[in-house]
């Protein structure tokens, strides 16, 4: 997909692949089993199953002979708003020495759940910051709008894991999504969640977004083109706008 001035977006495995060498990911979400069940949770699945879908990522990418230069982090990257859980210092360090692997770069934009990242971060010697740029894009947690970021003409954030239900006669299942629009005289490209435990909010629950968003309105969601990624096939599918999928 190309979104203007030699931009090259590719749709990948809940992530973004900019200019073949730039990878995008967001709302890991480290701890949040912890937070859910307490450290004395027998079996802990989301590292290990992060790990995976990141070794598809890089495994296709090696496949096409391509490097990854940067990666850029949208934020949330761990769960306590305040403090650092036992799971949230070892797992988001083992993510960070795998990513440091892979790169040359890693950057880190402030998430509304990473107050406290920066003592992970600074063992790593990575910076934390409020938003990115590249070329004409500027890439953003999602929960709020940065000033530097308005002369941009892309947007990229995550934030609002991103989720759609779709339906037929015999069943119903819940995918996530990338949402792809146009919010005043910007291209917006909404990412899923990379968390592999949690699929997402429910797009078709539209109204309940009010308490995600604070400067994205319904009624320019619901106008955003759908975008779901199957990775058997390798490919993304377009389901259309947001309104028609809704009732």
């Amino acid at each position: 997909m190309n979104m203007g001035k030699n931009n090259e977006i590719r749709f990948l495995e809940n992530c973004l692949i900019i200019d073949n060498k730039i990878l995008v990911l967001s709302d890991f979400h480290i701890g949040y089993e912890e937070y859910l069940y307490g450290k004395m949770i027998p079996i802990r699945a989301q590292f290990d199953e992060t790990i995976k879908s990141l070794d598809r990522v890089f495994n296709l990418m090696k496949k096409e002979k391509r490097k990854i230069e940067k990666i850029v982090i949208l934020g949330d990257l761990k769960h306590e708003f305040g403090e650092i859980s036992e799971s949230e210092w070892s797992e988001t360090l083992g993510l960070m020495d795998y990513l440091l692997k892979k790169t040359e770069k890693i950057i880190l934009i402030n998430g509304n759940h990473d107050n406290i990242l920066g003592p992970i971060a600074k063992k790593r010697g990575i910076e934390v910051v409020s938003y990115y740029k590249y070329k004409n894009i500027c890439f953003i947690h999602g929960d709020k709008l940065q000033d530097e970021c308005e002369g941009s003409k892309i947007l990229i954030m995550g934030h609002l894991h991103p989720a759609i239900t779709l339906s037929d006669p015999y069943k119903k299942e819940k995918f996530k999504c990338f949402l792809l629009g146009k919010w005043k005289g910007k291209r917006v490209i909404i990412i899923p969640s990379f968390i592999p435990l949690v699929f997402g909010y429910d797009l078709r629950d539209i109204n309940e977004l009010e308490k995600e968003f604070s400067f994205i309105e319904n009624r320019s969601l619901k106008n955003f083109e759908v975008i779901i990624y199957n990775e058997k096939e390798e490919r993304e599918y377009n389901f259309g706008k947001l309104k028609g999928l809704i009732k």
